[in-house]
C-alpha cells in the first residue's frame, strides 16, 4: 500500500541567523526537507553547520544535504545526497570539482557523472532539473546526455512547475505550457521512451530575501508528494521513491490522491498486458471542486502524446473511475487536475493551481 509523504528539496538559507525561521514550522506542513544553497557561494562551505542545526531542531525529520548545481548547457541541476558521515565532504568535492561558476572545474557532463558514479552505492545522490522555464536553451536531447551518463538511479527527474510561487516573479508563466509537464515536453519526452521520471514540485525558498520579495515559506504553496511503503525507513523511502519515479507534482494541497493505477502497476511501475482485461483505475479525494481532470499520455508508440481522457468538472468530495485500457496498449498514462479557483494565498496574483502525476508505464520498459 502506497502512502504519500510530501517534502520540498529546492531552497535556500545564505545565513545562520536564519536557520530557526527557515525551518520553523515545516514538520507540520512536510515530510521531508532539503537545503540546497547554490554551489558556487562560499555559503555551501557552511552548509554542514546549518543542517546540523536544523536536525537539532527538528529530530527525527529528514532534513538531506543538497546542492544547487551549475551544470553543463547553462542548467541548474539540484543534487541531493543520501544521510550519511560523508554527505558534506561528497557534497563539497563534487561542486568544487564540477560547478562552471567555480574556476577551474570541469562540468562537463561525462566528467561530473562519472565522479558520482563513482562513489560508494550507498552514498550516491539523486539529480533532477530546476525550472527549465529560465533556461530556454535547455533541449530533449540535454536530457538524453544526463540520463546515459547518469543512469536512472541518479539522474530521477524535472521541477514540473516555476518555484517562487508566492511572487509576482512566475505570474505570466503558464503552467499548462511550462516546458517540462506539458503534453509533450520534457517529462513526456522520457515516458514516450518507457522510462520512469519524477515531476516534482518545489518553493527555491529563499529566506534571506524574504524582506525585498515576500514567498511562501516551506510547506505552504509547492511540494513535491513521493510515494513509499508504510513499512520503510522514511529517508531511504524518498530517494527510493523519487529513483523509480514514484511522484507527483501538487501547487497547494487541494487533492489527495488515493489510486492511479493500470492493472497492479501504480505511478513509477510499468503494466504488463497478461491477456485479461485491462482498466486504468483513478481514485482522488478533493478538498474543493475540480475545474478539469484529464489523462495525459498515449496508448500506441505511433501516438503522440496528447490528452487521452477529459473527465471535465467535479465538486469537492471523494470520485473514482474505472476506464478501459486498449488491448495491446503500449506508452503511458499520467493524470492532470486543475482546481475550479484560480485564488492563491497572498502575496500571489491568481492564477491556475495544478496538479500532476508521473506516469504508469504501459508496455515492455526499455533498458537504460
Amino acid at each position: 500500500m502506497t502512502r504519500w509523504l510530501h517534502g520540498d528539496m529546492h531552497c535556500h538559507c545564505e545565513r545562520h541567523d536564519l536557520v530557526e525561521a527557515m525551518f520553523d514550522g515545516v514538520d507540520e506542513r512536510l515530510d521531508f526537507v532539503a537545503l540546497t544553497n547554490h554551489a558556487q557561494k562560499p555559503i555551501m562551505e557552511e552548509q554542514a553547520e546549518m543542517i546540523g542545526r536544523a536536525r537539532e531542531l527538528l529530530p527525527g525529520f529528514p532534513i538531506f544535504y543538497g546542492l544547487e548545481w551549475n551544470a553543463p548547457v547553462g542548467v541548474h541541476i539540484n543534487v541531493i545526497f543520501p544521510p550519511s558521515p560523508n554527505e558534506a565532504v561528497n557534497a563539497l568535492a563534487f561542486a568544487r570539482a564540477h560547478d562552471r561558476g567555480i574556476e577551474g572545474s570541469d562540468p562537463s557532463i561525462e566528467s561530473a557523472m562519472a565522479t558520482l558514479r563513482a562513489l560508494p552505492k550507498n552514498d550516491q545522490p539523486i539529480l533532477f532539473f530546476n525550472h527549465p522555464a529560465a533556461q530556454p536553451q535547455f533541449l530533449k536531447e540535454h536530457i538524453d546526455a544526463f540520463q546515459t551518463a547518469a543512469g536512472p538511479d541518479i539522474f530521477v527527474g524535472v521541477e514540473a512547475f516555476h518555484g517562487h510561487q508566492g511572487t509576482v516573479r512566475p505570474a505570466p508563466i503558464d503552467n499548462f505550457s511550462y516546458p517540462s509537464s506539458c503534453v509533450g515536453g520534457l517529462c513526456d519526452h522520457v515516458y514516450e521512451r518507457r522510462r520512469h521520471f519524477a515531476l516534482l514540485s518545489h518553493s527555491d525558498f529563499h529566506v534571506h530575501k524574504q524582506e525585498q520579495t515576500p514567498d511562501y515559506p516551506l510547506g505552504v504553496f509547492s511540494r513535491s508528494m513521493v510515494g513509499i511503503s508504510d513499512s520503510e525507513d522514511r529517508a531511504r523511502a524518498v530517494f527510493a521513491g523519487l529513483r523509480a519515479g514514484r511522484t507527483c507534482a501538487s501547487m497547494g494541497r487541494w487533492l489527495e490522491l488515493k489510486r492511479f493505477s493500470v492493472g497492479n502497476a501504480g505511478i513509477g511501475e510499468t503494466w504488463k498486458e497478461n491477456g485479461n482485461e485491462a482498466f486504468l483505475c483513478i481514485e482522488v479525494e478533493a478538498a474543493e471542486p475540480i475545474r478539469q481532470l484529464e489523462v495525459i499520455g498515449q496508448f500506441r508508440e505511433e501516438q503522440s502524446p496528447g490528452v487521452l481522457i477529459s473527465l471535465g468538472e467535479h465538486p469537492q468530495g471523494e470520485l473514482s473511475y474505472e476506464i478501459p485500457v486498449p488491448a495491446g496498449a503500449t506508452g503511458f498514462v499520467r493524470l492532470r487536475a486543475v482546481a475550479a479557483s484560480d485564488e492563491r494565498p497572498p502575496p500571489a496574483p491568481p492564477a491556475p493551481r495544478l496538479f500532476l502525476s508521473s506516469a504508469v508505464l504501459l508496455g515492455t520498459e526499455s533498458a537504460p
